[in-house]
């Protein structure tokens, strides 16, 4: 319905194409987008046709900066690429315009001559900041919302074009918020067959090969696909119409030693999509060892086979594909006896090296299922982990869901495997990467009995309905075990982060951090390095219980932030000197009580906070989640809880799977209520239902 000939070209007509533009990131003729296939468009909210700011959401890496460079080119618009340009802030747009194309350039814009596609929102949202992201979204919606203006077009991944529709919503602009959706059966296919003769030009003898056997070479892209989805969980879109697991299957079909594509059918033995990522690229790296060896041994016939056998091995081909994507020195070869022989690997190495099929151009991977294979394979095998890590922070781009999928079943291959706390940051960062419109990703982090190990989850929650309260269940990874050894990062926007263990957290990428609601972080030691710190409601989000953001530390480092901004939402702190500007208004301070008191304090609010909302009821948990020793520690904790049910406080339903808290009743018995809890708030009369509950336990 929504497509460039039906809907797009008519609403946004009109438009001339301004002067070459003369600012880095403002472009009057984007550049053509080869094999382009349309995605499918849904609305989300608002009304299209009057709608002045078109707002697109996309999960991580499914085509909207090609749909907008292809629409810029259909539709005469000029395109702002936000990841190339200064920070948004006030008067970016105007001034933009002036800049690149001209001084006449604002008021052509005004008058519906010009007409403007801005991508990267998420981006510009990291760089610039709570206050420039918001003006500079403000100063577009002007130049839109003149009468004769052509709308402005808007894309972002799914959270920052959320956020931008609201915020120019409740600003008064006319705005309407689209999804692009991953490609359905038709549009893969289509995808495929468009994508192989591109992939076939990188190489005379694959594109020979492709020219003489295009319908095997089709069918067999064709046929991976449909492996990939006849596999548990393998249709959902996000796999089965994933671009980047397309482009991997167009990859792993021309392979350029292996060009007889009938016999290539029967790799296709996987049993999940993830374990068949795993196999593509495998197999591509045993076919570039084959290559070389082959080559080696022309040029030196008599070479024993256990030298060859160690050469180019894809241990070493990882590395040196990591080397590039991290910017670390190269690897090491292996060592050859002859001084010699040595000699000509390294040269055949030099000119294999930089054409590997997991990379496109001197830095860059080929797609994003090859980075993430690259990048989990280093993080997991411990000697170049760390290079990883840092390659990480500075280039965010490499997190993909694709890396939280093939993360996760490494750890889920071998019970014995603990995920190091270091990389459960980039992990949290990676499954957000997939959420769609109306959903978070959640993460949370609860110490066993010995206070030493960790358990880990991750979650994709669906968001509540604003009328009832009531979210749909999500999907749920772990726990996995992890350790208290080392520091958990966490450096892009976050919200549903529930955190109480005895760790170190970081927060902050040394300019700013936005924590949305609900989040509770009770910690050994927390670390803010940014300046600025945005706590906010979660978008669209009005549940009660959902609008608290807990910060409560034994010892912590903040002394970097000068700012604090708190929207829509309610922020609780507490450590050893929290009061000190900005934080002072925002400080919980619970009174003193004895050790028994302060550990059921603890326990108490452990456990009534754990409720969420949830599709069986207003507030709800898994019993085994509230009975687990890591929610008791200790038989003062069960006796908490089997006195909250028998108080009614907690109730038992489905036969006993799920409980209910029963928000009154806290209440009325504790004199407390749930956001209370979350500030620290503990009252005489709690304390004393406290004391009770342990001198039982005790007795």
């Amino acid at each position: 319905m929504y497509t460039i000939d039906d809907y797009w070209s008519r609403r946004l007509q009109g438009a001339s194409r301004p002067q070459q533009s003369q600012l880095a990131g403002w472009s009057a003729f984007p550049e053509p987008v080869d094999g382009f296939i349309e995605p499918e468009l849904t609305l989300r909210e608002g009304d299209p046709e009057t709608a002045k700011i078109l707002v697109v959401a996309a999960p991580g890496a499914v085509g909207k900066s090609s749909f907008a460079r292809h629409l810029g080119q259909t539709v005469n618009f000029a395109t702002v690429d936000l990841a190339q340009t200064s920070p948004l802030g006030g008067n970016f747009f105007k001034g933009g315009l002036a800049n690149a194309f001209g001084l006449n350039a604002l008021s052509a814009a005004a008058a519906g001559s010009i007409g403007l596609i801005v991508d990267a929102l998420d981006e510009a949202q990291l760089r610039a900041g709570p206050q420039g992201y918001e003006a500079g979204l403000l100063d577009l919606a002007s130049i839109a919302a003149s009468n004769a203006g052509l709308p402005c077009v808007v894309f972002g991944r799914a959270p920052a074009a959320e956020d931008a529709y609201l915020l120019l919503s409740a600003a008064g602009f006319s705005a309407c918020l689209f999804q692009i959706e991953f490609f359905d059966e038709a549009r893969a296919a289509q995808y495929l067959l468009s994508k192989l003769p591109i992939v076939a030009r990188r190489n005379v003898s694959v594109q020979t090969a492709y020219r003489t056997h295009q319908q095997a070479f089709n069918n067999l892209a064709v046929e991976t696909r449909k492996r990939l989805t006849a596999v548990q969980g393998g249709s959902e879109p996000r796999f089965a119409g994933y671009a980047p697991v397309l482009d991997a299957i167009c990859e792993f079909t021309l392979d350029s030693e292996e060009l007889n594509p009938k016999a290539r059918f029967a790799n296709l033995a996987s049993t999940s999509q993830i374990e068949l990522i795993r196999d593509i690229t495998s197999s591509i790296l045993d076919r570039e060892q084959k290559k070389l060896i082959g080559q080696f041994i022309e040029q030196h016939p008599d070479l024993p086979e256990d030298v060859t056998s160690c050469l180019y091995r894809p241990d070493e081909q990882l590395r040196r594909v990591a080397s590039v994507l991290f910017g670390s020195p190269s690897p090491k070869p292996p060592v050859l006896s002859d001084p010699t022989l040595q000699t000509a690997y390294m040269d055949m190495v030099a000119q294999f090296a930089p054409m590997h099929p997991f990379l496109y151009g001197s830095s860059w991977p080929a797609n994003l299922v090859f980075a993430g294979y690259v990048v989990v394979w280093a993080l997991t095998q411990g000697s170049g982990a760390d290079i990883a890590r840092k390659a990480i922070r500075a280039k965010p781009w490499l997190v993909s869901s694709v890396l939280f999928e093939l993360y996760v079943k490494w750890l889920s291959t071998d019970a014995a495997r603990v995920l190091p706390l270091t990389d459960v940051g980039i992990l949290y960062q990676a499954l957000n990467s997939q959420v769609a419109t109306g959903q978070r990703a959640s993460l949370e982090i609860t110490a066993e009995v010995d206070e030493k190990t960790l358990a880990v989850q991750f979650e994709i929650l669906e968001r509540a309905d604003p009328s009832t309260g009531v979210a749909t269940q999500g999907h749920t990874w772990g726990p996995f075990p992890s350790s208290t050894g080392s520091i958990l990062e966490l450096r892009s926007p976050f919200s549903n982060v529930f955190i109480d263990a005895s760790i170190w957290v970081q927060l902050g990428d040394d300019i700013n951090q936005q924590i949305g609601a609900p989040t509770e972080i009770t910690v050994a030691q927390l670390t803010v390095s940014a300046k600025q710190i945005l706590v906010h409601q979660a978008s669209g989000d009005t549940v009660p219980e959902r609008q608290a953001v807990s910060l409560v530390a034994e010892d912590a480092d903040c002394s970097a932030v000068q700012n604090v901004v708190v929207k829509d939402a309610v922020l609780a702190v507490s450590w050893p000197g929290a009061k000190v500007h900005p934080w002072i208004s925002y400080v919980a301070e619970a009174p003193v009580a004895p050790p028994d008191i302060a550990f059921m304090r603890r326990r108490l609010r452990r456990i009534l906070t754990a409720f969420r909302s949830h599709s069986k009821g207003s507030l709800v948990r898994l019993a085994a989640k509230i009975d687990h020793s890591r929610m008791t520690k200790d038989t003062r904790g069960v006796a908490l809880v089997n006195r909250l049910i028998d108080d009614n406080i907690l109730r038992t339903f489905e036969a006993g799977k799920f409980y209910v808290l029963d928000t009154d009743m806290m209440g009325l018995l504790l004199g407390v209520d749930y956001q209370g809890l979350n500030q620290l708030r503990f009252t005489e009369k709690c304390d004393a239902y406290l004391a009770s509950v342990a001198a039982s336990a005790q007795g």
